[in-house]
């Protein structure tokens, strides 16, 4: 089975398409390379985004066949959702897999599965199968659910989100050359504690403040004391300001921090971008190091998400690393309660919250993650070879 997937333009809902991807592939032995699909101006296929749907259908099907000039034929697409904007993500996951089904059908090319990846609850009619995390899903779904038996059949629910790395992908960065002189700082005995940042979003639902970097940076300063080498990594959606302030510190407390965000080369509003004091810093430090972050995490004894980022899920709870997550963070609970519920469906479970005096104990762990990705390439296998038995031959658009 070929899997691929549609961009997103959000980098964690692209990388948890291609953790999946990755995975499924690897499992047969034929990963595919740049798996995700754009429009032709490289922006996003969604419905949205277009004036009419004959506009929208063209771009997906030019996308389409070019795959089947190059020789590839997907079983399974891949779609993303944006939880920025439900109502509008619900329509444009139905479209493009409508779409995606008509190509099929009218080429006459057989079977396809559409997955939709880490949705909001909905009655989807052209999905096949759906992902939903249970932190999705509130009472008055579940109980919907239990009398809507087809679309029972659709879902495939996880306890956290899937991801793009696996302990074999980190033991590899961590064993990489290009990492060796900057990871050299972190051999001296004692444990490393990684900070992993989150940030806003482009509403005001989700707010990371300085006030909230001021407290990290506290915690960072007690785990130093306690005997511990630390360091912070940021992400695209840090702000400019939180990230200055940071870097600023941690060079004053000998902490070393990693920027990941991408730097601005003319003035922009963009928060994803940088447009800060450091820009040549930070440009020199990026050719130095590159990405570094996998590597880090794979020799972290202890990473410390934040309660906005579902990352703290599947890339260090879900691998066994043991994981705390700063919950202090401005997020509004009518409009996102999902940050809210992931985290207490998980705290002391999986992860602990940095307020815990136990993060401080090395030998304190918690359970793994179930891991969410074998429960969704699983899910997929079984129904495809379901769907292609003589007994379940429909393709519905």
């Amino acid at each position: 089975m070929k899997y691929y997937g549609f961009f997103s333009a959000r980098l964690g809902s692209d990388n948890q398409t291609c953790g999946i991807i990755s995975q499924a592939q690897n499992n047969k032995n034929t990963f595919i390379q740049n798996p995700l699909l754009k429009s032709p101006d490289g922006h996003p296929l969604n419905r949205s985004r277009y004036d009419n749907g004959q506009m929208f259908e063209k771009d997906v099907f030019d996308c389409l066949e070019n795959c089947l000039k190059n020789g590839i034929k997907p079983d399974i697409f891949i779609l993303p959702f944006n939880h920025g904007n439900i109502p509008v993500a619900i329509n444009d996951a139905e479209a493009l897999a409508k779409t995606v089904k008509r190509f099929y059908f009218q080429n006459n090319l057989g079977f396809v599965t559409t997955l939709l990846l880490t949705a909001a609850f909905h009655n989807y009619q052209h999905l096949d199968l759906v992902n939903i995390p249970y932190h999705l899903m509130n009472e008055s779904q579940a109980r919907y659910l239990k009398i809507n038996t087809k679309l029972q059949k659709k879902i495939i629910f996880t306890l956290g989100v899937a991801g793009n790395l696996t302990k074999w992908k980190l033991q590899q960065e961590r064993n990489s050359l290009k990492f060796a002189k900057e990871l050299a700082r972190y051999k001296n005995g004692k444990p490393l504690a990684l900070f992993s940042l989150g940030g806003r979003v482009e509403g005001e639902e989700i707010q990371f403040s300085v006030n909230d970097a001021g407290n990290i940076l506290k915690k960072a300063l007690e785990f130093q004391k306690k005997g511990f080498n630390v360091a912070f990594t940021n992400s695209p959606r840090t702000p400019t300001d939180v990230t200055d302030f940071l870097f600023e510190n941690a060079q004053k407390n000998d902490i070393p921090f990693y920027n990941v965000k991408k730097i601005a080369t003319t003035k922009t509003d963009d928060f994803r971008l940088y447009s800060g004091r450091f820009k040549k810093t930070f440009k020199e430090q990026y050719e130095k190091t590159g990405n570094i972050y996998p590597a880090l995490l794979a020799r972290a004894h202890i990473v410390i998400g934040t309660k906005d980022s579902f990352s703290y899920t599947s890339d260090s709870a879900a691998l066994g690393i043991k994981t705390a997550v700063y919950a202090d963070m401005f997020i509004d609970e009518k409009k996102r309660p999902d940050c809210n519920k992931l985290f207490h469906s998980l705290k002391n479970k999986y992860v602990f919250d940095l307020n815990d005096p136990r993060i401080f104990d090395v030998k304190t762990t918690l359970p793994v993650l179930p891991d969410a990705n074998k429960k969704i390439i699983s899910a997929v296998e079984q129904f495809v070879k379901n769907k292609t038995d003589p007994c379940h031959q429909k393709l519905g658009i």
